[in-house]
């Protein structure tokens, strides 16, 4: 089941919960320690700019509709990966549970629909922000996204957070193909010829004998030594 939120001016919010704010501020710094300081003051403006439109919350995934320049909107998925809820975790967490709760930067994996490949990029940047408004609010939402909802029913964990391309590394890349098995080798070292029909000689051929020239090596080496004396000697 997921939760559908329309962000809103955070004056209409209510009043903040001690355990909402700390986990707002906490998860504005996580992601602030992430974003390019360019795209975090861009993030920001559309945020102030009443960009996103929607989040959409479960477990593990917080999905976002942002409004860019173009005329339809950018579309961020945010995983985290999830844990395991803690025993005493209510409904709504405590502030001692929110340090607990809030993901480190290697938790979370970022993919917008838009043509910046950053990391996150400002719309991913808008959408953490406003979901950190909200969890202001209502920080059941983080234990929401982190644990699951209190169902009684266990939970598959997502994965962490493997630097690769923003769009698509949630998906293991496949092994190299070794070059051996393709068929241009097999092409090149014949593998598929057919045998040629010919006559093979079957009986062993006779290899000349050949005669091992015993040399006297200490023989030689006094030869040499005599030479080299002889040519000090006239020098």
């Amino acid at each position: 089941m997921s939760i559908v939120i329309t962000p809103g001016p955070s004056h209409l919010r209510g009043e903040p919960a001690p355990a909402g704010r700390l986990a707002a501020s906490l998860l504005s710094v996580t992601v602030a320690g992430l974003a390019d300081p360019q795209r975090f003051r861009r993030g920001k403006t559309y945020l102030a700019d009443n960009a996103i439109s929607r989040l959409e919350l479960s477990e593990g995934v917080l999905l976002a509709t942002v409004a860019g320049h173009r005329p339809d909107p950018y579309y961020v998925t945010i995983t985290v990966e999830t844990m395991s809820r803690p025993e005493d975790l209510g409904q709504v967490p405590e502030r001692s549970h929110v340090a607990r709760l809030i993901p480190r930067g290697d938790d979370l994996l970022f993919s917008c629909t838009c043509p910046d490949w950053d990391d996150p990029c400002k719309h991913a940047v808008a959408a953490m922000l406003a979901f950190a408004g909200e969890l202001s609010t209502r920080p059941e939402l983080l234990a929401i996204w982190r644990c699951g909802e209190i169902d009684g029913r266990e939970r598959p964990k997502v994965g962490s957070r493997a630097r690769a391309d923003r769009h698509l590394r949630l998906v293991q890349p496949a092994p190299p193909k070794s070059p051996f098995e393709t068929p241009e080798w097999r092409e090149f070292i014949g593998a598929d010829l057919a045998s040629p029909d010919c006559e093979v000689a079957t009986e062993s051929l006779a290899l000349p004998t050949m005669q091992l020239d015993r040399t006297d090596v200490a023989e030689v080496i006094r030869s040499a030594w005599h030479t080299l004396a002889l040519f000090r000697r006239e020098n």
